[in-house]
């Protein structure tokens, strides 16, 4: 009697099968790999948010203390505690500053200090003009 799983019909058919069945664990086996991939992401993530979660939180309590009170309401309110004293510097132009530098090309002070930092801090300190001797 002739072997029915090795006639050429019974070839072509287990071929089939084994590819069918091959073909779809590769693809349970990619769509496991792209599952496992997103959980790791989401992982990384969630730990990313629990991190800024916690800094957030710290943030916050730092933000109930009274040195941080204190510090926000002198920046930001302009308070002074008792028996303190105010200064507040005047904000200087650097642009006006320069432009004046440039028109003062033939003065021997700008050939000395240029139009440098130096010179804005040097006239913010100390009147440059009552100071030069000419």
């Amino acid at each position: 009697m002739k072997n029915i799983f090795a006639s050429k019909p019974m070839i072509a058919l287990e071929i089939a099968l084994i590819a069918f069945f091959s073909f779809h664990v590769a693809k349970q086996f990619l769509e496991r790999k792209r599952v496992e991939q997103e959980v790791a992401r989401m992982e990384q993530e969630i730990e990313k948010l629990e991190n800024k979660n916690d800094d957030l939180g710290a943030l916050l309590e730092y933000a109930k203390t009274d040195t941080f009170i204190e510090r926000e309401a002198r920046e930001k309110l302009n308070l002074v505690k008792e028996g303190e004293s105010l200064v507040l510097i005047p904000e200087v132009d650097a642009d006006a500053s320069l432009s004046s530098a440039d028109k003062d090309q033939d003065n021997p002070r700008s050939a000395i200090l240029g139009d440098s930092h130096v010179k804005l801090w040097w006239e913010y300190f100390f009147d440059y003009d009552q100071l030069w001797v000419e």
